[in-house]
């Protein structure tokens, strides 16, 4: 009899022993997938100035409406329609330089060759010549980042059509080059150039040479970095 209670004792422990070891085993690792967030994107849009309109870099959260995010940029959000060449922006007024802002944004993108917008219809480029300054420095715009080789590009009405395009770091000048338009004054007519500069920041400087001793007249002057 003895015997048969020792046995079933061992047994006992044997069980209780089992449960507490299911009992004391770590749960399941789990994986926590961190989603990362796409980077913004970068556009440029024409902000007028003192009555001139000037190219500036701006950067936004990636979106697939495009026209839309630069104009919330400008401070003018609105829905845009874009149709066979012509952008619908869903704004129901708007002052004349707010058109020309509106106007020579879009018009950078490919698809867009006409604005309407504020009751007016077929806008372009042309109808706001007004606000352009003698020089306008297109490529690269201002705060931008370029590859160590790249363009100057804008249109310019200037004494026969005669331009200095150059580059200045801290105060050193790096490049210069005489550059001529393909109109002069009063045309207005574009003009293009290629540099070469090494990584940092640095100045694009444009201006027309004075006819009478070579003094910068209508001086541009476009801050960009070099990230080769």
């Amino acid at each position: 009899m003895r015997i048969r209670l020792s046995l079933l004792a061992l047994l006992a422990l044997g069980t209780a022993g089992c449960g507490s070891h299911a009992t004391a085993e770590d749960p399941p690792t789990t994986t926590r997938t961190v989603p990362v967030a796409a980077p913004p994107m970068t556009l440029t849009v024409f902000r007028l100035r003192r009555g001139i309109l000037r190219p500036a870099v701006v950067r936004v959260p990636r979106t697939r409406a495009v026209a839309a995010a630069a104009l919330g940029e400008l401070g003018l959000p609105a829905r845009v329609t874009i149709h066979k060449g012509t952008a619908d922006v869903d704004l129901v007024k708007v002052t004349d330089g707010q058109a020309a802002e509106i106007v020579f944004t879009l018009t950078q993108f490919p698809s867009v060759e006409r604005v309407n917008v504020g009751g007016r219809t077929g806008l372009t480029r042309g109808d706001f010549r007004r606000y352009l300054p003698p020089i306008l420095v297109l490529t690269p715009p201002a705060g931008s980042t370029v590859a160590s080789t790249f363009h100057v590009s804008g249109t310019a009405s200037v004494f026969e059509a005669t331009l200095v395009v150059q580059l200045v770091r801290n105060g050193k000048l790096l490049a210069k080059k005489s550059v001529m338009a393909s109109e002069g004054a009063p045309g207005r007519g574009s003009f293009d150039s290629t540099f070469h500069a090494t990584r940092g920041p640095l100045v694009v400087q444009a201006f027309s040479p004075s006819a009478v001793d070579g003094s910068p007249q209508h001086e541009v002057d476009v801050a960009v970095t070099v990230m080769p």
